[in-house]
């Protein structure tokens, strides 16, 4: 090897032609240290060793602490184990990070008191888990909780959704049926997405004008193809003006034709 190479990775072992496939990054395979255990006992140890290295890349050990859960650490291609190298005190790597959320550390003061942190989300989100994990045994426990977006009810006129609520959480599916004599101009069903936004679109639900209605000329055949009462209201009133202004035609008319025929 040379010793530029070793310089920046001291604990490589090179390989032979029928083991370059393996390795995925500078055809060599990388070495872990031997982890030295207080306070716990390796439980799956290495039997064998090549080159004074026992633990390559992708390896894993599971030891167990005293009185405590049993862990497992793996062997990484920077040549460290994770989590970090196996430990059973109290200290724990950085809480994970949670998308659209936060953690915030509590510590304790007294003797035997586990460090912990509680998860919040941001606003428009929801937790989904447990909020407080504590560090125990170089881990954090239980598993990290998630934030989910929450989107707010659909709002389209003259529909019905399959599901009624205020909030949906992220990836609901939602199913619209417009009401009777309206026809959906869009996609049937919509999907909260974690922007909060719904996916593929907002549909609306158009008013199908019957065939009949296209021919109305008088009364009351409004009252047979106007969706709700407030517009047959409206539609008398604006016929009734219809009729004003068409009298007031033929009386501007007749005044028109008169004057036209009376002696100057």
């Amino acid at each position: 090897m040379s010793p530029k190479l070793q310089g920046v990775f001291p604990t490589l072992r090179l390989l032979g032609v029928l083991s370059l496939l393996q390795c995925p990054s500078v055809l060599c395979e990388l070495c872990c240290p031997i982890p030295e255990l207080e306070n716990g006992e390796i439980i799956s140890k290495s039997t064998s060793s090549v080159n004074s290295c026992a633990y390559f890349y992708r390896d894993t050990v599971h030891y167990m602490c005293y009185k405590k859960y049993q862990f497992e650490a793996r062997c990484r291609e920077d040549g460290t184990w994770y989590p970090k190298t196996p430990t059973c005190d109290e200290h724990c790597d950085f809480p994970p990070e949670v998308a659209h959320g936060r953690h915030e550390e509590v510590i304790g003061f007294r003797v035997f008191i586990q460090n912990e942190v509680i998860y919040k989300c941001d606003e428009g989100y929801t937790l989904v888990g447990v909020a407080k994990l504590s560090c125990s045994s170089s881990h954090w426990t239980p598993a990290a909780p998630q934030c989910k977006a929450l989107c707010p009810k659909p709002e389209i006129a003259h529909a019905k959704l399959s599901v009624n609520k205020d909030q949906y959480l992220q990836a609901a599916n939602v199913t619209i049926q417009c009401d009777s004599g309206y026809e959906l101009d869009g996609p049937q069903s919509i999907t909260c997405l974690e922007d909060r936004t719904w996916y593929p679109g907002m549909p609306k639900c158009k008013w199908v004008v019957p065939e009949s209605c296209e021919y109305v000329g008088k009364g009351r055949k409004i009252m047979q193809c106007l969706p709700n009462p407030a517009d047959v209201k409206t539609a008398l009133e604006l016929y009734k003006y219809s009729l004003e202004i068409e009298l007031l035609e033929r009386q501007i008319e007749k005044a028109k034709k008169y004057t036209a025929e009376s002696p100057q």
